[in-house]
């Protein structure tokens, strides 16, 4: 088996306490849907710590940025020198979040994190996406809680 190129960690945060640049593309992006006041629905917020050992044995890290709002699920990867955008779902549109090492993959590379499938906002194909999260309190913590909005929502498709 492969082994990661990174050492994660996750810890849980405020929303102020986030990236700015990801907090902006939040907030530009409900404004340009029209979600009205995503803030006033966070139920949890959580970044990770993604580090990879780089050229000469330097020391690369980004920023996995994570908002879960009671309709949606806000994330993206930021370095202190880029400014990125924001991937966001639906919970109604997400059909399922398995722990990496429990997927396809996960049995040919080590790696911690969330796999998930279903469609992201807008888009007319399902897909995968991972998501990387730390092996911590914080990092189990989080998928415990994207895996019940999951099938909180999966709830209310059956109904």
């Amino acid at each position: 088996m492969k082994k990661s190129e990174y050492t994660r960690s996750t810890s849980e945060r405020r929303f102020d306490e986030m990236k700015p640049s990801f907090t902006k593309n939040i907030h530009a992006f409900a404004e340009e849907y029209k979600l009205g006041d995503v803030e006033s629905e966070i139920l949890n917020c959580f970044e990770t710590t993604n580090k990879k050992k780089g050229f000469l044995g330097r020391i690369k890290t980004d920023y996995t940025e994570i908002c879960i709002t009671k309709s949606y699920l806000f994330f993206g990867i930021f370095t202190d020198k880029v400014e990125d955008g924001v991937g966001v779902a639906q919970w109604k549109d997400v059909a399922e979040v398995r722990e990496w090492k429990d997927s396809e993959l996960g049995k040919m590379i080590e790696e911690t994190g969330v796999e998930m499938f279903g469609f992201l906002f807008r888009s007319s194909r399902r897909g995968t996406w991972f998501i990387g999260l730390g092996n911590d309190d914080a990092g189990r913590k989080c998928t415990d809680i994207m895996k019940k909005m999951v099938s909180s929502e999966s709830g209310k498709r059956a109904e």
